[in-house]
């Protein structure tokens, strides 16, 4: 006689009277408040008055149990409520009124004896409580509210100012090449001080997600004019690749690092000037990488319609190890690499100093601690000794969010610990630099 084996599936439900806001100091708040949390498993969960109307998955399972008795969170009223609005910073909005506060839109409601004002719940990309303990607490950098930042969501602030995919497995999994340590590197370093005028500035990508496409050119553009002497001094085209490279690539959306190179190498690209960027660049160029206006043929005529140009290519990308002092050789020697950063919620804030992620510094829930994969060049190295007791080595790195931000558009992260994972993937080519092209070139003084 067969037997029969039963199996039961045990569903577990956090039930509503698990113990959360009760158990919470100060119990629940009223109106909403980002900071009324209680830690729940691995993440947190809210138990402010905002849970009773919008039910948001965020919220504490016992919210409804415990917080209904709160006082209703109300604006300031004139004597007659009917007569009157909601206030915010001084200024009156009457019920249906709306108005933006950073990345969320806010509401006014008339209730039946007051008026209420009632905010979305997204997570800002800029938020000044992030910005306040960060400058508060001796955390080695400073950060700052960016306007053309202010009012975007976190979530659009991934998709518009990132956009490096994380490496497939197989790629991640690349080989490191070996590099022999001949000479005594200095304490700091920075490339454009060995090579002025030849290092490329700091670009700014728009709303596009194209750090993919803008660090693959500068790298490649600096490399290009170090190892040409100075003879091929050609900013490339950072539009060409961006509209170009379209099989695996997903343009404004994110691109992989290696399938960038690749099509450098096969294909090559011309410079700037000849096909200069625009997507990103305003509000009918945001988020579109526009259609490819270059056939693959070695010498194109420009989108641009001023100039004629050949087109410039690279060798295959070699991977450095995560070593500082890798890194910092391959830099003294050969000039800037790629590196890919993963950007968490307090970095879009940095204004200056030697960052470090201040994950400590601001409790958040999981939701609004996103990040994203990015991409970098790395110029140099140095130690920064503003505080004698605190000194901090640093990568010096050139971002793509144009001069406004940062130190003048770079940036300095904590090196040796792999902070942001900087040092998990490290990226550096050779320009193909062929000698009847540099002669020609000089012949005509020419860079096309």
């Amino acid at each position: 006689m067969k037997g029969i084996i039963g199996c039961v599936l045990a569903v577990v439900i956090l039930p509503t009277w698990a113990q959360y806001c009760s158990e919470r100091p100060g119990g629940c708040c009223p109106g909403r408040d980002d900071t009324c949390t209680a830690a729940m498993a691995d993440t947190f969960c809210y138990c402010d008055e905002f849970c009773l109307r919008s039910k948001a998955p965020d919220c504490c399972p016992d919210v409804f149990n415990n917080c209904t008795a709160l006082p209703t969170k109300k604006s300031p009223l004139s004597p007659n409520p009917l007569e009157g609005g909601c206030v915010y910073k001084g200024t009156t909005y009457l019920a249906g009124q709306t108005l933006r506060v950073n990345c969320n839109t806010c509401t006014c409601f008339l209730t039946a004896s007051s008026y209420e004002l009632q905010c979305e719940n997204a997570t800002c990309l800029i938020l000044e409580d992030i910005i306040s303990a960060v400058n508060s607490a001796n955390s080695g950098w400073r950060a700052s509210n960016y306007s053309f930042l202010w009012g975007l969501t976190l979530e659009e602030g991934i998709q518009r100012r990132l956009g490096t995919l994380k490496p497939a497995r197989d790629v991640a999994a690349m080989n490191e090449i070996d590099i022999e340590h001949t000479t005594e590197l200095p304490e700091n370093f920075d490339s454009r001080q060995k090579w002025p005028d030849w290092i490329e500035g700091v670009m700014d990508q728009g709303d596009c997600g194209s750090s993919w496409a803008v660090s693959t050119i500068a790298v490649a553009s600096d490399r290009l004019a170090i190892q040409s002497m100075g003879h091929m001094r050609a900013p490339l085209s950072t539009q060409n690749l961006l509209s170009c490279n379209s099989r695996g690539q997903r343009g404004c959306d994110g691109g992989h690092l290696d399938r960038a190179w690749n099509y450098m190498r096969r294909y090559g690209v011309v410079t700037d000037q000849c096909y200069p960027y625009r997507s990103g660049m305003d509000e009918t160029a945001k988020m579109n990488k526009y259609a490819c206006m270059l056939p693959r043929h070695q010498t194109s005529p420009c989108p641009s319609d001023d100039v004629t140009s050949r087109k410039y290519h690279v060798s295959p990308p070699y991977r450095i190890s995560g070593k500082e002092e890798d890194i910092k050789e391959e830099i003294f020697r050969n000039g800037p690499v790629q590196a890919t950063l993963l950007v968490k919620e307090d970095f879009y804030s940095y204004a200056g100093g030697v960052y470090k992620h201040s994950h400590k510094l601001v409790k958040k829930p999981s939701k609004a601690r996103r990040k994203g994969y990015h991409s970098v060049r790395i110029l140099g190295w140095g130690m920064d000794r503003t505080d004698p007791d605190n000194q901090m080595p640093y990568w010096l790195c050139a971002n793509s969010w144009g001069s406004q931000w940062g130190e003048n558009g770079y940036f300095r992260i904590l090196r040796g610990q792999n902070e942001c994972e900087i040092e998990s993937f490290i990226l550096a080519v050779w320009a193909d630099v062929d000698t009847a092209m540099m002669r020609n070139m000089m012949r005509n003084n020419s860079i096309f």
